[in-house]
């Protein structure tokens, strides 16, 4: 079966802001407590499973934790409602010497990560949601900085990556370790429809394939769910294969998620949306995903 025969493939977009100040409100939390205190996160992010029925709880509410553990200063935006970072670490890539480790001692990423503690003691199956490198970089320079280097900074690029790589996978055990379920992984910024075909499969892909396999090697048991868009780019460039997966009817689809948590061959999933987890799972079926084999990759360098 090829990709083009499931229609349930395509992507939906992202769902409306999830996080109100109305909600905010009717729940008794500070609405931009919401953002940056673990306290207020587990409480909002309890009851928004709750209304809403979903099978977990997710974490965090904006983008911005690991930009800001690199030095980003994230500020509310009155216009989208959501911290976003109004001036930038950076203004070009040569700016930058080296990816500094993060620190989850402090913070807004010590924050998420207490919110995740918090929810599994309290009984909660939690999503952490993580950026990769790419979108990471586009919070702490401006993008088209970050879209120059895609042409004219390639090592410089792939370099500052793979630092990220080993960072990202740092926050990954620590969130297995705080109690987390599945990490959600994306990376808007290069996503297959944005770059061309080249670009990603040279560039962007690469990236994405090695995060995703050190994701995997830092933790034991977390199942690590790739969203829709990065996924089918990623298969169609050839970065990993997909396989149907069988689940019960009448789940929805993070309770089919749950349903093969701990399986040694759902570690990866893709081809579907965390955004729309208490979405009926219509079709019947997860899609399992298997890397590419290392040989089969392009090299990035040292």
């Amino acid at each position: 079966m090829s990709l083009e025969d499931d229609a349930t493939l395509e992507c939906l977009g992202e769902p409306e802001r999830p996080v109100t100040e109305d909600f905010c409100e009717k729940i008794g939390v500070p609405y931009a407590d919401v953002f940056t205190g673990a306290e207020a996160m587990a409480k909002a992010a309890r009851a928004m499973r709750a209304e809403s029925g979903d099978a977990f709880s997710k974490l965090p509410f904006c983008v911005t934790a690991e930009a800001e553990a690199l030095g980003a200063h994230a500020e509310m935006d009155p216009l989208s409602g959501v911290p976003t970072v109004q001036q930038f670490l950076y203004k070009d890539l040569s700016e930058v010497d080296a990816i500094p480790p993060f620190d989850f001692t402090r913070g807004r990423i010590a924050e998420v990560l207490q919110g995740v503690r918090l929810l599994t003691a309290s009984g909660e199956r939690v999503v952490l949601h993580i950026e990769g490198p790419y979108t990471i970089l586009s919070l702490l320079m401006p993008s088209k900085v970050l879209y120059k280097g895609l042409f004219r900074q390639k090592e410089k690029l792939l370099s500052l990556c793979r630092q990220l790589s080993v960072q990202i996978a740092r926050y990954a055990q620590a969130a297995e370790e705080a109690g987390a379920c599945i990490l959600s992984y994306a990376d808007p910024t290069v996503s297959y429809d944005i770059v061309s075909p080249k670009t990603y499969r040279e560039m962007c892909g690469p990236v994405s394939c090695e995060v995703v396999r050190a994701i995997l090697d830092a933790t034991q048991h977390v199942m690590v769910h790739l969203c829709n868009k990065t996924s089918v780019g990623f298969e169609n460039a050839g970065f990993c294969t997909s396989e149907r997966v069988p689940v019960d009817a009448g789940l929805s689809y993070g309770e089919a998620l749950a349903s093969v948590f701990g399986r040694d061959d759902c570690r990866l999933i893709g081809h579907g949306c965390l955004q729309r987890s208490n979405a009926p799972c219509e079709r019947g079926y997860l899609y399992q995903l298997r890397l590419a084999g290392s040989e089969d990759l392009p090299t990035m360098p040292e």
